[in-house]
């Protein structure tokens, strides 16, 4: 006898003990076999949520015919984005930002569903989603975020999507290398079908970072308070109304005295490519407060500051520069206008 034959005559033997047992034991005769439950993964947990927050918002059909879950990096993520899609910014907590993409069609269904109240086969205007599309996707988007937070809640290497929500809508995809964080990024890319009978297809993106799980604040017992003290007059709520004037500086060049008299309006000025990264907030008088990298939000140019503890420690792994020369008090200023006659005068009275 063959090892497979042994294996079927073992088969059959268990198959008749289970008869057997189920027929001396009437309630487990009239009790069906369940299938087991099928184990849960990302692609699953991705298309249940989505699903479920059309569903529960709009009672709109959604059905994803594929989802991908993978890795990305920042360099190749303009790539990978659908074409001229909705972009928003995503906000978790301890400051971490991911992104939303989502197609036009994904992006006029559920427009269409909220004025209209179903989903139409028109043709789709070839134009950039604005600002007030965003907005009216942002429910959406808040939704399916808390709805996969409690899909992946039990998948391993997920629980750091939890909290993300809405932030902002983003024109463009170039912008985003430098608001996103240059680390690991996690990517869920869905193609859906949305309406009654599928009426639109397209594509929803979503960029995550692949970071640690934020635990939260432990706070320490709370200590008795001191009684308090006499009220004093204090400065601080009349300085508090202080006006300061700050100014973002991207880097600093140098020039003869000749290019600066040579420029005229219209002239380009060319900046190293490290200004971008490396800019400095700074006051009035020339004090720098803090650094970041220049970027774009709602509309306008911003300074995403830095944590000046991480940007200490990485300056400290670099070479120190070599320091500027000093300046000799004694030569003139190029950049100072001549003396007036009465200047001189007095200049002369005073040495005589």
């Amino acid at each position: 006898m063959t090892a497979g034959d042994t294996e079927r005559t073992e088969t059959r033997g268990t198959v008749l003990r289970g008869l057997l047992k189920r027929r001396d034991d009437p309630v487990a005769a009239e009790t069906p076999d369940l299938p087991p439950a099928p184990k849960v993964t990302p692609a699953r947990a991705a298309a249940a949520a989505i699903g479920r927050a059309a569903e529960a918002l709009y009672s709109l059909p959604l059905r994803s015919l594929a989802v991908t879950p993978g890795a990305l990096t920042l360099a190749e993520l303009p790539e990978l984005l659908p074409d001229m899609p909705l972009l928003a910014l995503l906000q978790g907590p301890g400051e971490q930002l991911g992104a939303i993409a989502l197609s036009p069609e994904v992006a006029a269904a559920l427009i269409e569903v909220q004025a209209l109240g179903r989903v139409t086969a028109r043709p789709l205007d070839r134009r950039r989603p604005t600002r007030s599309d965003a907005a009216l996707c942002a429910d959406f988007i808040d939704r399916f975020l808390a709805e996969l937070t409690s899909e992946m809640r039990a998948i391993p290497g997920y629980a750091p999507i939890a909290g993300f929500r809405f932030l902002t809508h983003v024109e463009d995809a170039r912008p985003l290398a430098l608001m996103l964080e240059d680390v690991a990024h996690r990517s869920i890319d869905m193609q859906v079908r949305l309406g009654a009978g599928d009426v639109r297809e397209g594509r929803v993106m979503l960029i995550l970072p692949q970071g640690q799980e934020v635990a939260a604040p432990v706070t320490a017992p709370a200590r008795p308070a001191p009684r308090p003290a006499a009220p004093r007059p204090s400065l601080a709520p009349p300085m508090q109304e202080a006006v300061v004037e700050l100014q973002g500086v991207l880097c600093r060049k140098t020039v003869s005295l000749g290019e600066l008299r040579a420029m005229l309006g219209g002239r380009l000025l060319y900046l190293p490519k490290a200004a971008l990264q490396d800019a400095t907030l700074e006051t009035g008088d020339g004090q720098v407060l803090s650094r970041g990298r220049l970027g774009e939000a709602e509309g306008c140019h911003a300074l995403r500051l830095s944590d000046p503890a991480s940007r200490a420690a990485t300056d400290t792994a670099q070479p120190l520069r070599p320091a500027a020369p000093p300046v000799d008090l004694s030569r003139p200023d190029p950049f100072r206008s001549p003396p007036s006659a009465e200047e001189g005068a007095a200049k002369g009275r005073e040495t005589a």
